[in-house]
């Protein structure tokens, strides 16, 4: 839904350097990452709005008959592509996702397990190492404390935080989806600034008179 209203210019004041990302795809192709995809419905409805949108979903591999169903009964835009790749963040980068450099990377609703914190965080600098440029939206809504360690090593490997804002979550806090959550809170970062090298001036001999 945040997408969507990215999307129709509504929310560009929030997140403009998401909207960029997602407006290039009118003259280039977006190439588009979601790590811990589930049924694939961010991805999925990304590229059902975005044309010229490639969008490779990555979970582990019991999700995969899932994602495929809803891959197959996509509407998609025009031009646009769904595939799916098993990713495990404790192992190495599949071929798949180690040759593609990406736009932008979905990480929605990941934080929540401590275990898996950091192996998402060595994927995420991997992943921005391969793809410098790249845009990451990350949507969460708070669950408890532990979460605090992603931000935390996140942090610590020098992301750049661009935007933040919550969206009310639907429904009564308590009950559902809602949890006791009443915001999805949604972060664009991208990766760390690049280090220059400040080199001395050089010096010119100068001949004796």
């Amino acid at each position: 839904a945040y997408l969507d209203r990215v999307i129709a210019l509504r929310s560009v004041h929030e997140a403009p350097l998401l909207e960029s990302v997602l407006s290039s795809a009118t003259y280039k192709k977006l190439n588009v990452l979601e790590l811990g995809c589930g049924c694939g419905v961010v991805g999925i409805g990304l590229a059902q709005t975005v044309p010229d949108c490639d969008v490779l979903l990555t979970d582990l591999p019991e999700v995969d008959e899932l994602v495929e169903r809803n891959i197959e009964v996509a509407n998609l835009a025009m031009s646009s592509n769904v595939e799916f790749a098993a990713l495990d963040w404790e192992a190495p980068l599949p071929a798949k996702v180690a040759s593609r450099t990406f736009g932008l990377i979905l990480v929605a609703e990941c934080i929540y397990n401590s275990d898996s914190i950091p192996p998402l965080v060595d994927t995420l600098e991997r992943l921005i190492q391969r793809s410098p440029k790249a845009v990451i939206l990350i949507s969460t809504k708070v669950r408890h404390e532990s979460e605090d360690m992603f931000w935390d090593l996140f942090h610590s490997k020098g992301f750049q935080k661009k935007s933040q804002t919550s969206l009310p979550v639907p429904g009564e806090p308590g009950y559902g989806y809602g949890d006791s959550a009443t915001a999805v809170d949604v972060y664009i970062y991208q990766g760390p600034r690049p280090q220059t090298s400040h080199s001395p001036p050089s010096s010119k001999a100068v001949s004796p008179a």
